[in-house]
């Protein structure tokens, strides 16, 4: 009687419907993970873009603020920024401002 039971087409059935319920959950369970892990790289490729970008901007200004400093360090760059920016002159001296025009109005 067991091995007949094991043979109804009932069973046969449920045990097929087992079957493919089990491996549509495990592939499921699989493509989940695979999209989670997707979704992971694609947010750090955009993170290690902008950290890419920034350190352009960094090294940029870090270029501008050397220039800066090594024309601060002569007398002959250090006058000019003083004076521009404490708006200082020495008894015989002037200020010359020297503003661009502007441009002509197109009609």
């Amino acid at each position: 009687m067991i091995v007949r039971l094991a043979q109804h087409p009932l069973v046969r059935s449920a045990r097929r419907l087992a079957a493919i319920a089990v491996g549509s959950v495990f592939v499921l369970l699989v493509a989940a993970q695979f999209a989670r892990v997707v979704g992971t790289d694609l947010k750090l490729a955009s993170d290690l873009r902008q950290t890419h970008a920034q350190i352009a901007t960094y090294e940029r200004r870090d270029v501008r603020l050397r220039r800066r400093i090594v024309r601060l360090r002569t007398a002959r760059g250090a006058i000019p920024e003083i004076h521009e920016r404490l708006r200082m002159l020495a008894p015989n001296e002037r200020m010359v401002i020297v503003e661009p025009r502007p441009s002509p109005a197109v009609h």
